[in-house]
Protein backbone atom coordinates (compact mmCIF):
# COMPACT_ATOMS: atom_id res chain seq x y z
CA UNK A 1 0.00 0.00 0.00
CA UNK A 2 1.44 3.39 -0.91
CA UNK A 3 2.28 5.82 1.84
CA UNK A 4 0.23 8.65 0.30
CA UNK A 5 -3.23 8.58 1.87
CA UNK A 6 -4.78 11.37 -0.21
CA UNK A 7 -8.26 11.09 -1.63
CA UNK A 8 -8.40 10.67 -5.40
CA UNK A 9 -11.31 12.18 -7.28
CA UNK A 10 -11.64 10.10 -10.44
CA UNK A 11 -13.29 11.40 -13.57
CA UNK A 12 -15.38 9.16 -15.77
CA UNK A 13 -12.89 8.51 -18.57
CA UNK A 14 -10.08 7.45 -16.25
CA UNK A 15 -12.39 5.06 -14.41
CA UNK A 16 -13.68 3.72 -17.73
CA UNK A 17 -10.16 3.01 -19.00
CA UNK A 18 -9.78 0.50 -16.18
CA UNK A 19 -13.36 -0.81 -16.00
CA UNK A 20 -13.88 -1.40 -19.72
CA UNK A 21 -10.71 -3.50 -19.91
CA UNK A 22 -11.43 -5.57 -16.79
CA UNK A 23 -8.63 -3.90 -14.82
CA UNK A 24 -10.70 -2.05 -12.21
CA UNK A 25 -9.13 -4.39 -9.66
CA UNK A 26 -5.89 -2.40 -9.96
CA UNK A 27 -7.69 0.71 -8.72
CA UNK A 28 -9.49 -1.21 -5.99
CA UNK A 29 -6.27 -2.73 -4.63
CA UNK A 30 -4.16 0.42 -4.88
CA UNK A 31 -6.67 3.09 -3.83
CA UNK A 32 -9.80 1.44 -2.43
CA UNK A 33 -12.09 3.87 -0.63
CA UNK A 34 -9.62 6.70 -1.17
CA UNK A 35 -11.28 6.87 -4.60
CA UNK A 36 -14.00 9.47 -4.38
CA UNK A 37 -16.78 9.39 -6.95
CA UNK A 38 -18.76 12.61 -7.34
CA UNK A 39 -22.45 12.56 -8.26
CA UNK A 40 -21.81 13.99 -11.76
CA UNK A 41 -19.25 11.24 -12.42
CA UNK A 42 -21.66 8.59 -11.18
CA UNK A 43 -24.35 10.06 -13.46
CA UNK A 44 -21.96 9.80 -16.43
CA UNK A 45 -21.23 6.17 -15.49
CA UNK A 46 -24.97 5.48 -15.42
CA UNK A 47 -25.32 7.08 -18.86
CA UNK A 48 -22.57 4.78 -20.13
CA UNK A 49 -24.36 1.73 -18.77
CA UNK A 50 -27.61 2.74 -20.48
CA UNK A 51 -25.64 3.14 -23.72
CA UNK A 52 -24.56 -0.48 -23.48
CA UNK A 53 -21.24 -0.35 -21.61
CA UNK A 54 -22.28 -2.96 -19.07
CA UNK A 55 -18.77 -3.36 -17.61
CA UNK A 56 -19.31 0.03 -15.97
CA UNK A 57 -21.73 -1.61 -13.54
CA UNK A 58 -18.65 -2.72 -11.63
CA UNK A 59 -18.03 0.96 -10.79
CA UNK A 60 -21.61 1.40 -9.56
CA UNK A 61 -21.24 -1.76 -7.48
CA UNK A 62 -17.97 -0.49 -5.99
CA UNK A 63 -19.70 2.73 -4.92
CA UNK A 64 -22.80 0.92 -3.63
CA UNK A 65 -20.74 -1.48 -1.51
CA UNK A 66 -18.35 1.20 -0.20
CA UNK A 67 -15.27 -0.05 -2.05
CA UNK A 68 -15.16 3.43 -3.61
CA UNK A 69 -16.48 6.39 -1.61
CA UNK A 70 -19.25 8.58 -2.91
CA UNK A 71 -18.18 12.19 -2.48
CA UNK A 72 -20.53 14.45 -0.59
CA UNK A 73 -22.74 16.83 -2.52
CA UNK A 74 -21.09 20.05 -3.60
CA UNK A 75 -22.10 23.00 -1.47
CA UNK A 76 -21.13 26.62 -0.97
CA UNK A 77 -17.77 27.55 -2.47
CA UNK A 78 -17.43 24.15 -4.20
CA UNK A 79 -20.67 24.79 -6.05
CA UNK A 80 -19.35 28.17 -7.23
CA UNK A 81 -16.11 26.59 -8.47
CA UNK A 82 -18.09 23.82 -10.17
CA UNK A 83 -20.39 26.32 -11.90
CA UNK A 84 -17.40 28.35 -13.10
CA UNK A 85 -15.66 25.26 -14.49
CA UNK A 86 -18.76 24.09 -16.37
CA UNK A 87 -18.04 26.76 -18.97
CA UNK A 88 -15.09 24.70 -20.21
CA UNK A 89 -15.37 21.20 -18.70
CA UNK A 90 -17.89 18.40 -18.45
CA UNK A 91 -19.70 18.04 -15.12
CA UNK A 92 -17.55 15.06 -14.10
CA UNK A 93 -14.21 16.82 -14.48
CA UNK A 94 -15.60 20.08 -13.07
CA UNK A 95 -16.89 18.34 -9.94
CA UNK A 96 -13.58 16.56 -9.33
CA UNK A 97 -11.56 19.76 -9.60
CA UNK A 98 -14.03 21.67 -7.42
CA UNK A 99 -13.76 19.02 -4.71
CA UNK A 100 -9.97 18.87 -4.76
CA UNK A 101 -9.62 22.64 -4.84
CA UNK A 102 -11.82 22.87 -1.75
CA UNK A 103 -11.09 19.64 0.14
CA UNK A 104 -7.61 18.71 -1.02
CA UNK A 105 -6.61 15.49 -2.72
CA UNK A 106 -5.71 14.55 -6.26
CA UNK A 107 -7.74 14.62 -9.48
CA UNK A 108 -7.44 11.57 -11.74
CA UNK A 109 -8.12 12.71 -15.30
CA UNK A 110 -6.78 12.25 -18.80
CA UNK A 111 -8.74 15.20 -20.18
CA UNK A 112 -6.35 17.90 -21.44
CA UNK A 113 -8.64 20.81 -20.61
CA UNK A 114 -9.16 19.44 -17.09
CA UNK A 115 -5.42 18.95 -16.62
CA UNK A 116 -4.81 22.53 -17.81
CA UNK A 117 -7.38 23.75 -15.23
CA UNK A 118 -5.58 21.75 -12.55
CA UNK A 119 -2.29 23.44 -13.46
CA UNK A 120 -3.91 26.90 -13.43
CA UNK A 121 -5.46 26.24 -10.01
CA UNK A 122 -2.48 24.45 -8.42
CA UNK A 123 -4.50 21.26 -8.11
CA UNK A 124 -2.58 17.98 -8.08
CA UNK A 125 -3.53 15.49 -10.77
CA UNK A 126 -2.64 12.16 -12.28
CA UNK A 127 -4.07 10.04 -15.07
CA UNK A 128 -4.10 6.58 -16.56
CA UNK A 129 -0.40 6.60 -17.48
CA UNK A 130 0.63 7.92 -14.05
CA UNK A 131 -1.48 5.28 -12.33
CA UNK A 132 0.10 2.49 -14.36
CA UNK A 133 3.55 3.89 -13.56
CA UNK A 134 2.92 3.90 -9.80
CA UNK A 135 1.49 0.38 -10.03
CA UNK A 136 4.91 -0.61 -11.40
CA UNK A 137 6.75 1.44 -8.79
CA UNK A 138 4.73 -0.23 -6.03
CA UNK A 139 5.36 -3.64 -7.64
CA UNK A 140 1.68 -4.30 -8.25
CA UNK A 141 2.53 -4.75 -11.93
CA UNK A 142 5.69 -5.63 -13.80
CA UNK A 143 6.57 -3.17 -16.56
CA UNK A 144 5.58 -5.81 -19.12
CA UNK A 145 2.22 -6.34 -17.43
CA UNK A 146 1.64 -2.57 -17.40
CA UNK A 147 2.42 -2.50 -21.13
CA UNK A 148 -0.19 -5.24 -21.65
CA UNK A 149 -2.80 -3.32 -19.60
CA UNK A 150 -2.07 -0.19 -21.62
CA UNK A 151 -2.47 -2.15 -24.86
CA UNK A 152 -5.84 -3.47 -23.63
CA UNK A 153 -6.90 0.14 -23.03
CA UNK A 154 -5.70 1.26 -26.47
CA UNK A 155 -7.57 -1.66 -28.05
CA UNK A 156 -10.69 -0.49 -26.19
CA UNK A 157 -10.35 3.06 -27.60
CA UNK A 158 -8.04 4.90 -25.19
CA UNK A 159 -5.84 7.42 -27.01
CA UNK A 160 -2.55 6.96 -25.19
CA UNK A 161 0.19 9.58 -25.40
CA UNK A 162 2.77 6.78 -25.00
CA UNK A 163 3.15 3.31 -26.48
CA UNK A 164 4.69 1.59 -23.46
CA UNK A 165 4.80 2.16 -19.74
CA UNK A 166 8.10 0.23 -19.54
CA UNK A 167 9.86 2.97 -21.51
CA UNK A 168 8.85 5.56 -18.88
CA UNK A 169 10.34 3.73 -15.89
Amino acid sequence: MPEDMSHYYFDTVTLCNFALTNHLDLLIVRYGSRIQITSPVLDEITDGITEGYHALREIEDAVRTGVFAQADILEGREREIFRDLLRILSPGEASCIACVQSRGGIVATDDKAARDCCVERNVQFTGTIGILKVCCRDEMLTPQAADAVLQDMVDAGYFSPVQNISELL
